[in-house]
């Protein structure tokens, strides 16, 4: 089993470098990267009782605000539109898509909407495996017409899921891709209900 380590720059907190890992819980900061990626897997390894070299496969994730959103991308990940040759958060931040509406009701309402940036054919357990219990994720993904596609998944503790449809974290779920759940749940969304599992997220 993989664990997600998402590491968040903020220049108005002080470390202004943190991690977090899901589902395993770690959580820290740092002054640079590679020693906030230093004492992510110690805290791994102590919680896993396993030394550094026998760690499961880590995920890493970049975190940081763009034009006042929060926005989530996997390190190495390169999001590009077929159809323009652009890039992905460059058509998000040019285009009224309605997600930008979205976050700024999340943030009124209370919870912390991060912007997650993700390949249309990949499959939903890409993100259901780096969300936590209290997470409010926006999906974004280019539809490969010069335009976003957007979908919003909630963990069932999270503040604004009230009203929104739940649905089981199961392997129907999983290999769903993502460009299906955002045409299916549009700005809907749904609210995750985790597997005993992956309780431990929270």
């Amino acid at each position: 089993m993989s664990d997600h380590v998402i590491f968040r720059h903020d220049p108005h907190h002080q470390p202004q470098l943190t991690f977090r890992g899901v589902p395993s819980g770690c959580a820290g900061g740092a002054s640079t990267l590679a020693e906030a990626r230093a004492a992510y897997r110690m805290c791994l390894s102590a919680r896993l009782h396993v030394d550094r070299r026998a760690l499961p496969a880590v995920v890493e994730h970049i975190e940081g605000l763009v034009s006042g959103m929060w926005v989530r991308t996997r390190v190495g990940a390169v999001h590009r539109d077929k159809s323009s040759d652009r890039m992905l958060l460059q058509i998000l931040l040019a285009e009224q898509s309605g997600l930008r509406e979205e976050v700024t009701r999340l943030t009124e309402a209370g919870a912390e909407p991060i912007v997650v940036l993700a390949e249309p054919d990949h499959a939903l357990e890409t993100l259901l495996d780096q969300m936590s219990l209290r997470d409010a994720l926006v999906v974004a993904h280019s539809d490969d017409n010069g335009s976003v596609g957007w979908g919003v998944l909630y963990g069932s503790d999270s503040v604004g899921e009230q009203g929104v449809p739940h649905v089981h974290d199961d392997a129907r779920l999983r290999s769903t891709p993502v460009a299906t759940f955002t045409q299916t749940c549009s700005s809907i969304g749904r609210v995750v209900q985790r597997r005993a599992a992956a309780d431990i997220a929270s």
